[in-house]
């Protein structure tokens, strides 16, 4: 991959957290805390069904692509047994609207429900088109998907609020469908020549069955993952209040640098490193990879500590703690990108099971550390055990990746993640009370980040000038054309 098809993907990641920043004070200044809570449980739920109805397979069709000889019928293998499982439990849970409406959000308004059908429903679609753009590389196309739906929502929003209209959840819950709709349709239209011969395509039993082969371990990971993310957000809603939650939602969202460099970074990475094994590459190019990862998780924590302060200028006074917490929640995204690249062994290899034991470890963990600090802390100890339990997660698939795979350095990584996760927590435990500005501790970590790490910092310099830079003109043959008379 290119350093313009890199960037081209980078643009939609980017784009999307600075309208981040604009859009989540616009609703937690036009809607209640507890609307913006229940916006995160919609999310949750949202995040659920595309992992659990896709069983694994978009992450077999990842692996698959590029030895598949016919990817239209890749496709429809790996799409159409979620599709047709979706469908069912869409008429399953039918009968039982108001009763889920009620279970999630507090009240049982029949519409929360199907609204919130429409959006797995339309998210699970989405999912499986977003990765023909990624295996193809077209970067400008996937960007500008991820960028509109957020366009959107804080255009509706914005006309909520100006309308003067009364700001209900209904309203809210609608205009974040809008927005996924608006994905969809994109994804739709750019992708169109490659989903259209796979309706048409013939699959064989043994191609279903290969696929589900690798992908039904990761079924279980892919939800053991999802209630690592999600403990948080259960654990608030039935042992706290739905304004803790909604403090905790703004905090994650607040948290969007290092959603920037996983989204990035993952997008890019599974296609390219899948790539290098198909053509026999040296893989021990990515120990080096793993430090200038580490070298750029440092830095982004340390930024983040240094202007996090920055949030009390944007967000109502009822979100004074974001502050402090979002140092806990930038560890999420930021462990989880450093674990894709530890891990990749566990994909080599094909031990996807690996991946399940290593997330149900940090869901034990997050579990127990949330249930024991919710009820007294409410989003502050939501954060910490969140924190702790990615700490674990990232311990836990570097450790199985080394094991099936081959030993690499890891003494270093450790050694640095366990400090950003405990300077954290320590922050949101005596920031409020230091003689100094918190801000002004993470501020003097910077220099230290970039001099630990100047050899990594070096190189990516100069695979970065090496990238842009342009290539020798070929010297012409005498008296051929352009050649000096």
């Amino acid at each position: 991959m290119n350093l313009r098809t890199a960037l081209a993907f980078a643009v939609g990641p980017i784009a999307t957290a600075a309208l981040g920043l604009v859009t989540v004070p616009v609703i937690a200044w036009v809607f209640p805390p507890a609307d913006v809570g229940r916006l995160n449980i919609v999310q949750i739920a949202v995040s659920f069904g595309v992992l659990l109805f896709g069983l694994g397979l978009d992450r077999a069709y990842v692996r698959e692509y590029h030895e598949s000889a016919d990817r239209a019928a890749l496709l429809k293998a790996c799409f159409a047994p979620g599709c047709a499982l979706l469908l069912l439990a869409m008429l399953v849970t039918a009968p039982f609207d108001d009763r889920i409406a009620e279970w999630l959000f507090g009240v049982g308004h029949v519409a929360y429900f199907w609204l919130l059908l429409a959006c797995v429903a339309t998210s699970f679609v989405s999912r499986f088109l977003s990765l023909i753009l990624r295996m193809q590389d077209r970067g400008a196309a996937f960007s500008i998907s991820q960028i509109l739906p957020k366009v959107l929502l804080l255009l509706v929003v914005t006309l909520i609020a100006a309308s003067n209209m009364h700001a209900s959840f209904v309203e809210l819950e609608a205009a974040y469908f809008i927005s996924l709709l608006s994905v969809l349709i994109t994804y739709g239209w750019n992708t169109w020549r490659e989903w259209s011969p796979a309706i048409r395509a013939s699959v064989a039993p043994a191609q279903v069955r290969g696929v589900l082969a690798y992908g039904t371990p990761l079924i279980f990971a892919g939800v053991a993952y999802w209630g690592l993310d999600a403990t948080s957000t259960l654990t608030l809603r039935s042992l706290s209040s739905l304004p803790e939650l909604a403090i905790y939602s703004v905090s994650m969202s607040f948290a969007g640098v290092g959603v920037v460099f996983q989204t990035i970074f993952t997008v890019l990475w599974a296609p390219l490193v899948y790539k290098w094994v198909a053509h026999g590459v040296d893989m021990r190019r990515v120990d080096t990879i793993a430090r200038q990862a580490l070298a750029v998780v440092c830095a982004i924590w340390a930024l983040t500590g240094a202007f996090s302060w920055l949030a009390d200028f944007v967000l109502p006074a009822h979100y004074a703690q974001v502050k402090y917490l979002m140092l806990c929640c930038i560890g999420q995204p930021l462990l989880y990108t450093l674990s894709e690249v530890t891990c990749v062994g566990i994909g080599i290899t094909r031990r996807s099971m690996l991946s399940l034991w290593s997330t149900l470890a940090a869901l034990v963990v997050n579990v127990a550390l949330s249930v024991w600090l919710v009820p007294a802390h409410g989003a502050a100890g939501a954060v910490v055990a969140n924190a702790i339990a990615f700490l674990v997660f990232f311990v836990a698939r570097t450790e199985a990746s080394a094991y099936v795979w081959r030993p690499f350095p890891r003494a270093r990584l450790y050694m640095f993640v366990t400090a950003c996760v405990g300077l954290s927590i320590a922050t949101l435990v005596f920031g409020p009370h230091l003689p100094v500005h918190f801000s002004l501790v993470w501020l003097a970590l910077l220099p230290v980040a970039f001099a630990c790490f100047r050899a990594e910092w070096m190189g990516m310099y100069q695979s970065l000038r090496a990238a842009i830079k342009p290539p020798p003109a070929c010297p012409q043959a005498e008296g051929g054309p352009g050649a000096l008379p």
